[in-house]
């Protein structure tokens, strides 16, 4: 996925999908000068995909194997997969993350939240009569 930025006019709440930084912060300047209470500052930040939490499972799908193999083999199963070692578990934690992301990639369940990073601020200018306006009020 190619870089991607959005703008914020209060520093928390970010819109937009924008191809650059410049594109962003040229909206973010449009829309503080559209409002009513014209903001100070805008923001602009790279946009990074939430974390799909897709990675992590294996120990616990192991876990979860052990235990249903005791249920029903009962103690002659205790001692099932107790010799798996950290490569191993590494190398299924992978196939499993790529399952789960290749899953939800197909059923269109991929995340849709973003958290936002390199985060810079941007004076919005008005313009000299306005700045006298506001000096006077």
């Amino acid at each position: 996925m190619n870089e991607q930025f959005a703008y914020s006019v209060n520093g928390e709440h970010y819109r937009g999908a924008y191809a650059t930084r410049e594109e962003a912060l040229a909206e973010a300047l449009a829309e503080a000068r559209r409002g009513d209470d014209s903001p100070p500052m805008v923001y602009v930040a790279r946009r990074v995909p939430g974390d799909a939490m897709a990675s992590g499972h294996a120990r616990a799908v192991i876990g979860n194997i052990c235990s249903r193999a005791r249920e029903e083999f009962g103690d002659t199963a205790s001692s099932y997969l107790t010799g798996v070692s950290r490569p191993q578990v590494e190398k299924l934690d992978k196939a499993l993350t790529a399952a789960i992301e290749s899953w939800l990639g197909a059923n269109g369940l991929s995340p849709t939240f973003f958290t936002y990073e390199a985060i810079s601020s941007h004076p919005v200018a008005y313009g000299f009569a306005q700045q006298t306006v506001g000096a006077e009020s």
